[in-house]
């Protein structure tokens, strides 16, 4: 096991004890399922990928390999998702303990909502494929994390607000920002920008679940090139 510097928040992180609370990740992912099972499918958006047929971003293979993947996005209580993200119980504190327990743990939430992320799916578009999406919501690369747009549709994180913020989670992210905002790693754009979110504690009011994205001839999982590392870049600097 890694030794990590302990996990601790800054002068930012006011009226959220809770966040240091001793709750199990276990308990964390029961009491998730519960609040999506409970969560009216009218407020659930679900959507396949590719939007209207149109691949955004620059791996051409998703196009020719004529891939496919699902998302969805389930409002839930802020409090719950400010534990899920940020807490010291959350999914990223687990990636903080290791890349591969923190890929652990994101399978065994995501085993527990397969079956209702398949029901809101089915109710909301009905001629959705079900093998299809248990397939792909049961590969590695299928995620849960919170929204990055709230109910609103406003970024909760912005790339380029890149002001390094030392007073909200205070760990090795931090020392790791710290160094690339003074330039050690050759100011690389994208690790610029994960290290300095990877220590914000942003408040989400949904949670946004994607599944992996599945070739069309064989169904086998495809990972585009910036995210096959992901893992590591959250055990590492807490985003990506």
């Amino acid at each position: 096991m890694i030794e990590r510097r302990p996990w601790t928040y800054g002068s930012s992180i006011v009226n959220r004890d809770y966040l240091k609370g001793g709750q199990s990740f276990d308990d964390l992912a029961k009491e998730i399922e519960a609040a999506v099972r409970r969560t009216d499918k009218s407020k659930v958006r679900f959507r396949m990928e590719p939007k209207n047929g149109k691949y955004s971003g620059q791996d051409r293979l998703l196009a020719r390999l004529q891939c496919k993947r699902a998302g969805w996005w389930i409002p839930l209580d802020t409090v719950l998702l400010d534990k899920f993200f940020n807490g010291l119980m959350g999914i990223r504190a687990q990636y903080y303990v290791s890349p591969y327990f923190g890929q652990l743990m994101n399978q065994r939430l995501l085993s527990l909502l397969v079956e209702p992320l398949i029901e809101y799916a089915k109710a909301i578009e009905p001629t959705v494929d079900m093998e299809f999406l248990s397939l792909s919501l049961c590969q590695a690369s299928a995620k849960v994390w919170i929204s990055e747009l709230d109910l609103q549709g406003k970024k909760i994180i912005r790339a380029s607000e890149l002001n390094l913020n030392e007073e909200e989670i205070q760990n090795d992210w931090l020392d790791l920002a710290r160094g690339v905002k003074s330039g050690e790693f050759n100011d690389q754009y994208q690790l610029y920008c994960a290290a300095i979110n990877g220590v914000r504690a942003p408040m989400a009011d949904q949670l946004e679940v994607k599944s992996a994205w599945i070739t069309a001839l064989d169904k086998c999982e495809y990972v585009t090139p910036d995210k096959r590392d992901r893992d590591l870049q959250l055990f590492m600097f807490g985003f990506t």
